[in-house]
């Protein structure tokens, strides 16, 4: 699923409530018999250690003061190496601070080896403030775990968001590629007819004063010939315009399982009309985008009932549910439905998740015939 904005605010408001393990040294600082001095300092160097890492993951890991990288981090690290040489060992060690913001703040072939630097450089402190060896080494392996995940953490948030701009490029690629062929279509259609009718034209306008007859006639095939091409670009705009329930399935699968989403289809196999079908194929396009974009949904069902002269879709999601604002995509289903005569629900469900309800008769008497549109 691509991080959206929202995500990673989350994520760096999750990152900057790690500093509620500061209540530990904190309250060993407090409680603990140390003079007035060195309480002091060392809850000045970890006050001044939180605000670096407030400021680090709110402001610089992909944010606007980015530039401070390096400065952030070499800081955070000083204080660090400070803070442990003026603590006894009982109390512990938060160089893990220092090796995350190595590891997330740079690309990898910098951040692995400032990882490296700062896991080895923890472990001499640790031997620095009377630490056994044996000590020292797991510390040094510890920070070495930690700086590696959070280097993994940020190639994996890296590789979502390049995911995600291939995504959008395919997609304005494949529209793209749908106009160019349209295009073709349209000049395929109509470029021999209109000229035929421009041949046609100039020839009947060559003897309509020395044989009338067949200048008549000649304008007989042009009017023929104007509306086979009329009839064959509606068919061809109609053909374009009008979505199919078997590509919309297909894409709707597609779809939600790149989100992430299990999808189930619970489809009646009976044939429908076609302006029937594609209202129906409207409602899953309309209601899978809804179920990607604001559900937060894990799993979604779509079911497809055929019987008793009436056509039912419904497309169900176990996400959070609420009132959906109607949007455009939604109010234009609201109309196609309409003109067919039938009726649409969009609501929360009981416990969790959200319903999205079509049902149209087959062969409406207050809907217009089906035709091809001009």
């Amino acid at each position: 699923m691509a991080l959206n904005r929202r995500w990673i605010k989350l994520g760096r408001l999750f990152m900057v409530a790690w500093l509620s393990f500061f209540i530990y040294p904190v309250a060993a600082l407090v409680t603990a018999r140390f003079d007035s001095e060195s309480r002091v300092f060392g809850l000045a160097l970890l006050l001044a250690l939180a605000l670096l890492w407030g400021w680090f993951w709110l402001r610089i890991v992909a944010g606007p003061d980015q530039r401070f990288a390096v400065l952030v981090t070499a800081a955070a690290t000083l204080l660090l190496v400070v803070f442990t040489l003026r603590t006894p060992p009982q109390y512990g060690s938060l160089f893990l601070y220092a090796v995350i913001m190595a590891g997330a703040a740079f690309n990898w072939r910098i951040g692995l080896p400032a990882v490296l630097v700062l896991s080895v450089l923890s472990g001499a402190v640790e031997l620095a403030r009377g630490e056994s060896i044996t000590n020292a080494t797991g510390q040094l392996l510890n920070e070495l775990l930690v700086g590696g995940t959070a280097v993994a953490g940020r190639l994996l948030i890296q590789a979502n968001q390049e995911l995600s701009l291939a995504r959008e490029q395919i997609a304005r690629l494949a529209v793209g590629e749908e106009r160019l062929r349209f295009a073709r279509d349209l000049h395929d259609l109509i470029g021999h007819s209109l000229s035929v009718i421009a041949l046609k034209s100039e020839l009947a306008g060559r003897l309509i004063k020395t044989t009338p007859g067949l200048a008549a006639h000649e304008v007989e095939d042009i009017e023929k010939v104007a509306r086979d091409a009329l009839r064959e670009v509606r068919e061809a705009v109609a053909g374009y315009r009008q979505p199919t329930l078997g590509a919309e399935l297909a894409g709707a699968h597609e779809a939600l399982t790149a989100a992430g989403i299990e999808y189930h289809v619970d489809q009646d196999r009976a044939p429908l009309p076609p302006a029937v079908e594609a209202v129906l194929a409207w409602t899953v396009r309309e209601g899978v985008t809804n179920v990607m974009r604001h559900s937060q949904a894990k799993r979604c069902a779509i079911r497809i009932i055929n019987q008793g002269g009436r056509a039912t879709v419904e497309v169900v999601d176990d996400g959070r549910g609420g009132t959906l604002q109607p949007g455009s995509g939604l109010r234009g289903l609201r109309e196609r439905v309409l003109e067919r005569g039938g009726t649409l629900t969009a609501e929360p469900l009981p416990h969790e998740g959200f319903r999205l309800r079509v049902t149209l008769p087959l062969a409406p008497a207050n809907a217009p015939a089906d035709r091809v549109p001009a």
